[in-house]
């Protein structure tokens, strides 16, 4: 008697037609996993029998089908890199591994098969005679369990190339469970917006900053503006017409004359760029106009460019005015960033003259008082250990130190972080207790192990995946996106 291995599987297919979006060619091509190519019958074939299992005994959603379609793919590529890697040599898989595999873990539909049944119930006996006397049974099971057998085997291979070491373990612990709660007194100075820089003030800041924006090689243009903006008035076609016109007389007067005399002559007036340098893509008052730099580093002083035509709409016609060995750049070009580092320099000069005063005028009984009474932001931190972030400040070391530091119920010293200042109330102060590492230790390692090596599958999957070259077409063939509704 020779006997097969049947699966029952439930038929709930409600949106597997939903996410077909024609009738495609069987034979075309909706995706390749390295050299494994999926034509539409291959994949769908198999997408219909994946849906089956996963939505047996309920209906599946358009979501559900989406969301199942897309698994389904990652299913495949899965499979591709864990069976390269077996064929690699990662691991083998003797028939006698294989023999014990289906004495211990009997595949389910197998214990459904009637033959192996007594009053209803599976019996283990009747099914390790069969595998006795019937060796193609045993083959085809052996078959069977192959590849899941493999995987797993394969898996824990993987993970049992790392190991967690019992002292990193306890001390990852003992830090995780040293921690404190504590209210944080934030001086932020972005919160005093009403202080603002003066224009001189402004002015000053850019001066004794100036260095910075010290440039060398440096060109300039001299420009006649025909400009594209129109008043209400102005008709934009015959404005377009008349610019080009007469940007085309100066353009060729100048190119006779020079365009300083051209323009006194047909009374335009001109206008001179800030100096910019060769790795300078935009022009100040100009705009963004690589070639203009270009022909400016390559021809002499006195040269005229091609008319040139701004993105603005303006014309202009240019004349290379002068060369410098160095200059600065312009504080109008600067103002704007000058206004805003100006006014930064300003709140925090601003704030730590109030630290001051208030670490003065302010003792640790007041502290939150006053910071309530002069809108300080207090910050509720919970479970601060020793190199967390603490939201919404983010990463300050000294801060967590100095709060493990200080006892249950009082005032850490004054911190300053990047001219942020901090005075924090430890209000909770919890101690690693020994004993319960040495009641739980074996679960606490066994738990940072399991985490180990699961990362380091992860990680060794990824990049796995990353080496083989994928084809997803899926897209012509599957709805995989859920539609918006606005």
């Amino acid at each position: 008697m020779k006997y097969k291995v049947q699966i029952v599987l439930a038929i709930c297919l409600l949106w597997t037609m939903s996410l077909i979006s024609a009738k495609p060619d069987p034979n075309a091509l909706v995706g390749k996993i390295g050299d494994r190519e999926y034509n539409y019958k291959k994949f769908n074939d198999g997408f219909k029998s994946y849906l089956q299992y996963h939505g047996k005994g309920k209906v599946l959603t358009k979501q559900d089908s989406i969301k199942l379609n897309n698994q389904y793919w990652e299913e495949l590529i899965g499979m591709y890199v864990y069976d390269q890697a077996i064929k690699a040599g990662k691991i083998k898989v003797t028939d006698a591994e294989l023999e014990a595999e289906i004495k211990k873990n009997i595949p389910a539909e197998i214990k459904q098969i009637k033959d192996f049944q007594t009053n209803g119930k599976f019996d283990k006996a009747k099914y390790e005679q069969a595998l006795k006397d019937h060796p193609d049974f045993k083959r085809e099971v052996m078959n069977y369990s192959r590849d899941l057998y493999s995987y797993n085997k394969l898996i824990k291979t993987i993970k049992n190339e790392v190991k967690a070491n019992p002292d990193s373990v306890k001390n990852a612990w003992l830090k995780e469970n040293d921690y404190a709660s504590a209210k944080i007194i934030h001086f932020d100075y972005n919160k005093l917006t009403s202080v603002n820089a003066t224009d001189d003030e402004v002015r000053a800041f850019y001066e004794a900053h100036k260095d910075e924006f010290k440039r060398e090689n440096g060109r300039s243009y001299l420009l006649a503006r025909f400009t594209g903006n129109l008043s209400k008035a102005e008709n934009a076609e015959q404005k377009a017409q008349e610019n080009k016109i007469l940007s085309t007389a100066l353009y060729n007067r100048a190119k006779e004359v020079g365009l300083q005399k051209a323009a006194e002559e047909m009374n335009i007036p001109l206008e001179e760029s800030p100096y910019f340098n060769s790795q300078d893509q935009i022009i100040p008052h100009i705009g963004r106009a690589p070639d203009l730099v270009s022909f400016a580093f390559n021809n002499p002083v006195g040269s005229i460019p091609d008319i040139f035509y701004a993105p603005t709409g303006d014309i202009l016609v240019l004349e290379l005015k002068s060369e410098t060995p160095e200059y600065y750049i312009d504080f109008e070009i600067k103002k704007q960033e000058m206004i805003i580092r100006a006014n930064r320099a300003k709140r925090m000069y601003t704030m730590e003259n109030y630290v001051q005063n208030f670490m003065q005028s302010e003792t640790p009984e007041t502290y939150l008082e006053a910071a309530i009474r002069d809108s300080i932001a207090i910050i509720d931190a919970e479970k601060v250990i020793a190199d967390n972030e603490i939201k919404p400040l983010g990463k300050i070391p000294a801060l967590n130190t100095a709060i493990l530091n200080t006892p249950e119920g009082s005032f850490t010293p004054l911190i300053e972080n990047e001219k942020h200042w901090y005075l924090a109330l430890v209000t909770k102060r919890q101690y690693p207790d020994l004993t319960l590492w040495e009641k739980d230790k074996k679960k606490i390692i066994a738990d940072a192990e399991a985490k180990l090596q699961e990362d380091h599958l992860n990680q060794w999957y990824l990049e796995q995946r990353q080496k083989v070259q994928i084809i997803d077409n899926r897209k012509d063939f599957y709805e995989l996106q859920m539609q918006l509704k606005l």
